[in-house]
């Protein structure tokens, strides 16, 4: 499944606090590594993040299976070059990378898995073109939890609301699921995924950032974050509504989204009457598990 430029807006830029990754490339000894596969890259945000972590000039591959990122390659190759790296882009599948065994001291992709069909069988193809030795880096989240977090606008709702907004998540993850389609919380279980390939040395982090919004919403990383909700939700599929998601489940689950419909159809109207009121406020908390090993 093909990213959809939702996925790769300056938002992403955003996602890691600097000394956070200065953190992880310690432990982790990413220093060691000077070739790096970025599996699904898109505008290569993750693997530009990592490399002023690795050893010097290190020469970094790319892939996506979205061809315009690849055509977009020349222009990514330019922000590389500056940090004194080198950049390769091509059009590959995660399922089946185009690159022999052992060809990599380091594998990484970035919300990737939660998107593929079969996670399992793109963490053997990341692993089976990993050096001995090398590190396999994945970052994936638990998008559900969202569902639960508070913000200015549903911090008095009903346990029944609250509930319903649960339930309908679940509803599109696993129909989602059903479909091939991926499993948009699939980080809880990536360290057991990467114990299953027979990877050793396995440590997994929560990111410990936090987007928090409150007004009147001037620091970059906010009007970052405005715009990608302006264009709708990342995590969703271009290629698949909601309804076919649910319907997927069975039809007994139709009628519980069309009264979720119903009865929350303003929603997107409220928070964006609340923002351009300057009263909507959240800490912004998310749960992305960065999760390594070696081979």
């Amino acid at each position: 499944m093909a990213h959809s430029e939702n996925f790769f807006g300056d938002y992403r830029d955003f996602w890691w606090n600097p000394d956070f990754l200065v953190l992880m490339a310690k432990r982790l000894g990413l220093k060691r590594h000077k070739t790096l596969l970025d599996v699904g890259a898109g505008r290569c945000h993750w693997s530009r993040l990592l490399v002023p972590h690795l050893a010097k000039n290190p020469q970094v591959t790319a892939i996506d299976n979205d061809p315009k990122w690849v055509r977009e390659g020349a222009e990514i190759q330019k922000g590389f070059k500056k940090l004194g790296a080198s950049l390769d882009v091509q059009h590959s599948d995660a399922h089946l990378l185009p690159f022999a065994d052992n060809s990599f001291d380091m594998v990484t992709c970035q919300t990737v898995l939660i998107h593929l069909e079969n996670p399992a069988l793109a963490l053997s193809e990341m692993k089976r073109v990993l050096k001995p030795n090398g590190t396999l880096l994945c970052v994936e989240p638990n998008n559900r939890v969202q569902s639960l977090l508070q913000n200015s606008l549903n911090s008095e709702a009903s346990i029944e609301e609250i509930l319903d907004h649960v339930k309908y998540v679940l509803l599109i993850e696993q129909g989602k699921k059903k479909l091939g389609q991926g499993d948009n919380s699939l980080g809880d279980l990536l360290p057991g995924m990467f114990a299953e390939q027979g990877l050793k040395k396995i440590q997994s982090y929560l990111s410990d950032k936090a987007i928090s919004m409150y007004p009147p919403y001037e620091n970059p990383e906010q009007t970052a974050t405005l715009q990608q909700w302006a264009q709708g939700s990342s995590w969703k599929s271009d290629e698949t509504d909601e309804l076919t998601y649910v319907e997927a489940l069975g039809d007994e689950h139709v009628a519980f989204y069309e009264e979720f419909q119903r009865k929350y159809s303003d929603a997107g109207n409220k928070m964006m009457s609340a923002l351009l009121r300057k009263e909507y406020h959240s800490a912004g908390g998310a749960m992305m598990y960065l999760v390594a090993g070696e081979k």
